[in-house]
This record gives C-alpha cells, sequence and structure tokens, in this order.
C-alpha cells in the first residue's frame, strides 16, 4: 500500500484536543493577550450559545499549562533549538512546540515518544511541510536535555478532572 498522509477526519480526539490548544495560544499571541483571556472568551461564547463547540478540558488544561510555564518553557525550547531564536520562529511552530515540551515535561500519562509524535502530527496539519521535520528534532533534544517533571501540584492532569457523576 501506499504512504498515506493523516488526514484531520483520521485524527485521534486527543490530537485534535492538542491542536485546538496550539490554535488558542496561536490566537492569544497574534492578539497580544493572555492565553486566559481566549480562555474565557471562548467559555462565554459557548455558555451564550448552546451551540457553540466547547473547548475540551485537555486543550484547556494544555493552554493554562503552558501559560503557567511558558518562560521555561522557552528557555527549554530556545537551547535544544540550534540556531533558531524562540521568538523568531513561526508562531504555529513556536506553539506546537510549547504544547509538545509541556506534556514532556508536566503530563505524567503521556510519554515523550508519544508527545513528539502527536507534536509532529499537529504540525503536519497546520504547519508548512518542513515543520515536521524540525518539530522532531527540537522536542527530542529538549526532552533529552530536560526530562518529565516528577510532580505537578498547580496544573491538574486531563484525567484527573472531577466529573459530577450525577450528571447526564
Amino acid at each position: 500500500m501506499g504512504n498515506q498522509q493523516s488526514g484531520p477526519d483520521r485524527l485521534t480526539a486527543r490530537t485534535k484536543w492538542r491542536m485546538r490548544a496550539v490554535e488558542i495560544l496561536y490566537e492569544a499571541e497574534s492578539r497580544d493577550t493572555e492565553p486566559s483571556k481566549v480562555l474565557a472568551e471562548r467559555a462565554s461564547r459557548a455558555f451564550a450559545d448552546p451551540e457553540a463547540p466547547r473547548l475540551p478540558a485537555y486543550s484547556e488544561e494544555l493552554v493554562r499549562g503552558v501559560a503557567t510555564h511558558l518562560d521555561e518553557l522557552d528557555a527549554i525550547i530556545g537551547r535544544s533549538a540550534s540556531g533558531w531564536a524562540v521568538e523568531r520562529m513561526p508562531a504555529v511552530d513556536r506553539n506546537v512546540l510549547r504544547v509538545g515540551l509541556y506534556e514532556i515535561r508536566h503530563v505524567a500519562d503521556v510519554d515523550t515518544p508519544v508527545a513528539i509524535k502527536e507534536a509532529m502530527r499537529v504540525a503536519e496539519q497546520i504547519g508548512s511541510s518542513d515543520d515536521t521535520s524540525f518539530v522532531n528534532a527540537v522536542l527530542d533534544a529538549a526532552a533529552k536535555a530536560a526530562p518529565k517533571v516528577e510532580a505537578e501540584d498547580d496544573v491538574p492532569g486531563w484525567n484527573q478532572v472531577v466529573v459530577d457523576e450525577d450528571r447526564d
């Protein structure tokens, strides 16, 4: 069989959630506003319009986690991207790298190879054809230089969200 590209219809739910997180981070950056403000606007729209799409909890976790650890993530990315300053990278690439590195360092249930592969998938969907190699190289170097942080108290994992079991 031939080499098949993974189109948007073949993406897992979690890959789509990562893409939503990158889109929100990109929007916040392009509007020069805080990601939390974009999240609040999205929540307000969803509340006002029952037909508006809801932001998945994991997307929100990624956005909040990246925002909380932005300086740390950018410093590691800057050291790992030889010849590239973080602020000079295309905004989409920069945010794909931030989400991927956040997962590598701070999301306990996502293994490093999975985080890198998923970041490459997101880059393939919303970036240029050269982005996947760049994302792979930078995140691989970053993961080796700055492995997973053991415990997180400031940002709960997506699977740690309390669910009201009585709700439909």
